[in-house]
């Protein structure tokens, strides 16, 4: 299954104006065991005390806006996400210097999550 997330391509100031360009990346979803061990392996310390999917579904509560939990529901995305990138570049291709941007991103997020999170509870 693929996804889509709004990532920044361009975020710079030129002429003294904020030139913020975003574009739309595909991703794709991999619910499989894989993505426990990407949990284990990139956060070992949370996969200490949770699985990948009782990661998810506790952050999916979560609708506060700041950078902390948006940063947590990314760290859930990430591992439900075959890439070759680090978490680093990852978290890099985000911004959250456009308030307007931020919404859609967060919008997106939640959109991903009710999609995983409802065919994870599914199979159950």
């Amino acid at each position: 299954m693929k996804v889509q997330l709004p990532i920044v391509v361009k975020n710079e100031i030129i002429s003294k104006k904020h030139v913020f360009e975003t574009e739309e990346r595909d991703f794709d979803v991999d619910m499989s065991l894989a993505c426990q061990m990407r949990w284990e392996t990139k956060f070992p310390e949370l996969a200490k005390t949770e699985t990948v999917v009782d990661y998810g579904q506790r952050t999916a509560k979560m609708s506060s806006t700041n950078a902390a939990v948006i940063l947590s529901k990314l760290k859930f995305l990430y591992c439900l996400f075959d890439t070759e990138m680090s978490f680093i570049q990852f978290v890099k291709m985000f911004d959250f210097t456009s308030e307007d941007y931020v919404k859609g991103l967060i919008a997106r997020i939640e959109e991903i999550f009710q999609l995983v999170l409802d065919s994870s509870s599914e199979k159950n």
